[in-house]
């Protein structure tokens, strides 16, 4: 509005012609600035990665048991991308009005991600740039009826209930992760010509429930519904118990190391 009042004053009322075009090459830079910030700030932030601080890789440890397995330059490059990922992305809680999500919350949902996409040169997911966190099971024009997670492919966002990605983040991995659930869903998606491996649909929970000791029933009431495909529950299953997954589907553990560059 100031810039705007400035530019009709020299335009419209001041007689000093030289004035003018500086001014209006000024005041396009200024709007650019403006209308580009975002981008400027993921090119910043993207150039110059930072650690995660004490507070954060605290609660990393207390609760990823993926973190914990990396040595420590693994740990560097997973918190820079992190890092990246929180600041490159719009975390929005559904209240009676929308807030900025706590930085806590935001640090998971960011740790789920980059766990699945950390091997990938662009691992900031392509467009999906927007993520709403509910307090509680949500139901949508898509799916009404209360559940826990939801990807709109469309819209490019995810939606999640706080309390389910709280409970599944824990060391002993007890509870069905519903925030790696949706980025599988989502790699899936953005990556659809990756040789994945095949699924028997009249094996698959029953080696499911061998490796996770989770059962189906367990699984589905987590999410709140039974998933169209059974791909980004094997996903989530190969990230959360990758040792028992090996002892159990071998085959398939080599297919998504292959795929994930977890080695």
């Amino acid at each position: 509005m100031i810039l705007a009042s400035v530019l009709g004053y020299f335009v419209f009322f001041d007689s000093k012609d030289q004035y003018v075009i500086p001014l209006l090459v000024f005041v396009a830079i200024i709007i650019a600035l403006y209308m580009f910030q975002p981008q400027i700030d993921f090119y910043h932030y993207k150039k110059n990665p930072r650690l995660l601080g004490h507070k954060d890789r605290l609660l990393l440890k207390n609760v990823s048991s993926f973190y914990n397995s990396l040595d420590e330059t693994q740990r560097e490059k997973f918190e820079k991308k992190v890092y990246v990922f929180m600041r490159s992305k719009d975390f929005k809680w559904v209240k009676k009005e929308q807030e900025n999500l706590p930085q806590d919350m935001k640090l998971l949902v960011a740790a789920n991600a980059i766990q699945i996409s950390m091997a990938l040169e662009d691992y900031l997911y392509g467009e999906f740039d927007n993520y709403f966190v509910y307090s509680h099971p949500f139901p949508t024009p898509d799916k009404q009826f209360l559940h826990s997670v939801e990807v709109n492919f469309e819209d490019k966002v995810a939606i999640f209930d706080l309390d389910a990605i709280t409970k599944s983040q824990n060391i002993d991995n007890k509870v069905f992760n519903v925030a790696l659930f949706a980025f599988a869903e989502i790699f899936i998606h953005l990556y659809p010509n990756k040789n994945y491996p095949d699924i028997d649909k009249n094996t698959f929970w029953t080696n499911i429930e061998s490796i996770s000791a989770i059962t189906k029933d367990s699984i589905i009431s987590t999410i709140g519904y039974e998933p169209a495909s059974l791909l980004p529950v094997l996903i989530v299953v190969f990230f959360m118990y990758p040792d028992d997954f090996k002892s159990v589907l071998p085959n398939q553990y080599d297919n998504l190391c292959a795929i994930f560059q977890k080695h």
